[in-house]
């Protein structure tokens, strides 16, 4: 049996996506935007809800926290700029970051 929480790197094994935090080399994360549905007051928002879910050991290194900026790449093509939300821990080896496009 796999011990994830001794090695979660392989979650990100085949992801095509990194993030880069200030003028740190990039590192590899699981990117998702799914589609979210707001109801405000009479009416509907369609919109995303951006994350990304990085090791802890890059989080820590990273210093990312509340408020920090990132960008993510698909590749070579940018995806997005984003301020970090909600830093959100699984308790075994990956954070799930929660995004907002940045300003």
């Amino acid at each position: 049996m796999f011990d994830f929480a001794d090695d979660s790197s392989i979650f990100l094994a085949d992801s095509l996506h990194r993030a880069i935090v200030g003028a740190n080399d990039p590192v590899q994360v699981l990117y998702d935007a799914p589609f979210q549905l707001e109801q405000i007051y009479e009416g509907r928002v369609e919109t995303s809800s951006p994350a990304c879910s990085m090791l802890d050991s890059d989080v820590a290194s990273l210093s990312v926290k509340h408020g920090t900026s990132l960008t993510v790449m698909k590749i070579s093509s940018l995806v997005g700029n984003f301020e970090v939300i909600g830093v959100e821990p699984d308790g075994v080896g990956m954070t799930r970051l929660i995004l907002t496009k940045d300003p």
